[in-house]
């Protein structure tokens, strides 16, 4: 109501945008109270979008936009009075003859068409007229407008929009397609022509097969843009803009047309690089090999190139025959070609000509120019990252990249700025991942992927910045393929003293890494790894705070996740420190120690058979608790895991008739959260079927012995139901003799 108000009386111009704001995301978040509001909303609108702020407008068509979401499709008898009054404020607009009504109308049927269904079929026609009268309206808003209703009016009908109407000798798509390559080619309106090559791309994507006969004047048109860049020694801001619009609109015509794309990108590819390269450049790339796979060698031997330059001032390589092979057929010749055999600079290259190892000269127009640009880049600390960005965006598994790891790559991992240590990294990690050359234990691979590894583990270790150290370890931890060379004593030692860094986050990683290790090298690693584990439990007794405590409890589950096997001589042991505390403890710490019991019981089973009575009324203890959902969801996983692996079964319903009622009653008021329902389906799968006479009697006998007056006849009822519906999902199982025994 506040909003509205603001919007309808207020002449604050800030209370107005605040109120639009507010409605937008108030009606995009679909709430239902919101529906008897749309009256008011969608007449308050009426003079926002006619205000004398483009911004105003822009901002009032978004809400129109999100407002509209809130009326159903199927309501027609709803929906299309407010449809027809937003199109006849549509009509009132352009009647004005001001800025602002065209703009207001032009602005409402683009939501018109995004959000009103199949209404705007029959006005389709108008509203593309209104748009092509208004495209070359003097006033610049305007004209972009009309420009960016193009595309919407091809995604709402392609067939309308392709159609030749009667009475015309040229289809909507003929009479907007030419316009815009026109306007793409026109070097005196820079601001216009970012708009018309993202129009003609997004125009493409809903007419492909239309588009076609479109398709060489467009590729002519971002030829034309792309070399007039190329001339510039000093860009613009236009120019950069304009650029970047062109590579946009190369991804967009690669994901539309596909290969039928390759024959047009003969002259393209080279002068696509002749901006440098940005992140504009990579994506639009990424879409090109993708949709494109015929230009992968091509694109992949210029981005090497030009990464090479950046980091080392010299090309990728020398000549390969299948490359040549390939621009030969493609009529051009790239330049990474040009290498000699003492390294090459590409600001000293001789600018005549550039002799191949074929015996053919191409000119220095057409075969400098992706090592022109890159040499021309300056290198910043952001272009350095972008470049080694680039490694890992694309995959470059079938180059063989060992060199240039070791002596381009490595050597950024002692670059003064943090982010250049942090993307070289992930680049020389991506690199050795991906290719199968560095998973062997044998072969070429292996020393280069030794001494990756190795310079890892001690940047992890030496880095002053936390954020490096922490990305470091996440690599290592991820690359299980290289256990073989993470294993040597010399690493092992170095991950041993990442256990005592200031950052928690970087323990409990690299424990995670070390535990994996126990089972390559456990010589090495088993013997401090026992201390290690006395040393979490002696912290955990005498810690200070809960933080404390749950630090220790968050190593001490990692270290059983990774090395259960070597870990299990000691799961009593860590089991007797933690039971006494569940209790009493708060509930976040609470929770972390019923997820470690879990995992105890996972790799403990039979070892924890003692225990058992003691854990199950600590779980009771914390299902009951209400007030806290991450603790009963911790209390469910423990049950299941001792249930699953410890024998738990049946015994838990006699001991605990109430467990049933709890766990139904879980089920019943967790409608909103499946999580925790699919949690308490598993645990009565694992907890088994019990006999609905044995429920009973065990429920009276409680009963009794409490004093209650409770009905006990009730709750067999429902545990026999229960019973018969979870025997096909955790089957009827027996009880644990050991635990048979103990209750005689």
């Amino acid at each position: 109501n506040r909003s509205l108000e603001w919007l309808g009386s207020e002449r604050n111009e800030v209370r107005r945008m605040t109120a639009l704001r507010v409605i937008e995301v108030l009606c995009s978040s679909n709430l239902v109270s919101l529906y008897s509001y749309v009256p008011k909303i969608f007449t308050s609108l009426s003079n926002p979008l006619r205000d004398q702020r483009s911004d105003m407008r822009t901002t009032a068509a978004s809400t129109l936009g999100a407002c509209l979401g809130l009326v159903p499709m199927s309501e027609r008898n709803v929906r299309n009075p407010w449809l027809n009054f937003l199109f006849e404020e549509l009509q009132r607009d352009y009647q004005m003859n001001s800025v602002e009504g065209y703009h207001g109308a032009l602005l409402i049927a683009q939501e018109l068409l995004l959000h009103g269904g199949m209404y705007m079929q029959s006005h389709f026609g108008q509203v593309c007229e209104m748009a092509l009268r208004l495209k070359d309206h003097r006033d610049s808003v305007v004209h972009k407008t009309s420009i960016a209703l193009l595309p919407v009016l091809a995604r709402y009908s392609p067939q309308e929009f392709t159609r030749v109407s009667a009475g015309s000798s040229e289809s909507m798509l003929g009479r907007a397609c030419n316009y815009l390559i026109t306007l793409s080619r026109a070097t005196d309106q820079t601001r216009d022509r970012a708009a018309a090559f993202v129009a003609l791309g997004s125009i493409s994507q809903f007419c492909s097969t239309e588009f076609r006969s479109f398709l060489e004047p467009t590729t002519r048109a971002i030829r034309d843009a792309l070399m007039q860049r190329a001339k510039m020694r000093i860009a613009s801001a236009e120019a950069d803009e304009t650029v970047a619009a062109v590579l946009q609109t190369i991804a967009t015509l690669a994901a539309a047309m596909g290969p039928a794309l390759t024959r047009y990108m003969r002259d393209i590819l080279d002068l696509m690089f002749a901006a440098g390269l940005s992140q504009a450049l990579c994506d639009s790339l990424l879409v090109l090999e993708r949709e494109v796979s015929q230009l992968q060698p091509a694109i992949h031997g210029r981005l090497l190139d030009v990464v090479s330059i950046i980091l080392v001032n010299v090309p990728f390589r020398s000549k390969q025959q299948s490359m040549d092979e390939l621009e030969q057929r493609m009529g051009t010749m790239s330049m990474h070609y040009a290498a000699t055999p003492n390294g090459y600079r590409a600001n000293t290259q001789s600018p005549a000509t550039t002799s191949l190892s074929n015996g053919r000269e191409q000119q220095s127009d057409s075969t400098l120019l992706v090592t022109k640009a890159a040499s021309s880049i300056p290198v910043t600390t952001d272009m350095l990252v972008l470049a080694l960005r680039t490694l890992r965006m694309f995959d470059f598994s079938e180059e063989n990249l060992s060199e240039f790891v070791r002596n381009a790559i490595l050597q950024y991992l002692s670059h003064s700025s943090s982010a250049v240590r942090k993307e070289a990294i992930y680049a020389v990690s991506h690199i050795v991942m991906a290719d199968p050359l560095y998973r062997s234990m044998a072969g070429a691979g292996v020393e280069v992927a030794s001494e990756v590894v190795q310079r890892l583990v001690s940047t992890a270790v030496i880095d002053l910045d936390s954020d490096v150290r922490l990305t470091a370890v996440q690599m290592l931890e991820k690359g299980t393929n290289f256990d073989f060379h993470m294993g040597k004593a010399q690493n092992i030692q170095d991950l041993f003293l990442l256990l005592n860094d200031e950052v928690f986050a970087v323990r409990l990683t690299v424990l995670g890494v070390i535990g994996r290790l126990a089972n390559m090298n456990p010589a090495h690693v088993m013997p401090s790894l026992r201390r290690m584990v006395v040393q979490l439990l002696t912290e955990l007794e005498f810690a200070r705070s809960n933080r404390e405590r749950e630090e220790c409890i968050q190593l001490l589950m990692v270290l059983v996740r990774a090395a259960e096997n070597w870990v299990r001589p000691y799961v009593g042991d860590i089991f007797r420190k933690i039971l006494p505390r569940i209790d009493d403890a708060p509930a976040q710490l609470a929770s972390k120690l019923l997820n470690t019991v879990a995992e105890l019981a996972r790799v403990g089973g039979s070892d924890l058979v003692d225990h058992l009575d003691q854990l199950l009324a600590s779980i009771m203890h914390a299902l009951g608790d209400t007030s806290n959902s991450a603790k009963r969801m911790s209390a469910l996983k423990a049950l299941n895991s001792c249930a699953s692996f410890c024998g738990m079964v049946i015994e838990p319903y006699v001991e605990y008739p109430q467990l049933f009622s709890i766990l139904a009653e879980i089920l019943k008021s967790s409608q909103s959260d499946s999580e925790m329902r699919l949690e308490v389906m598993r645990t009565m799968g694992a907890l088994g079927a019990i006999d609905p006479h044995r429920f009973k009697d065990a429920a009276g006998v409680t009963s009794s012995s409490s004093g209650g007056s409770s009905n006990p006849a009730a709750a067999p009822s429902g545990a026999a139901g229960a019973g018969v519906a979870l025997q096909s999902q955790g089957g009827l199982r027996g009880s644990n003799p050991a635990r048979k025994d103990k209750k005689k």
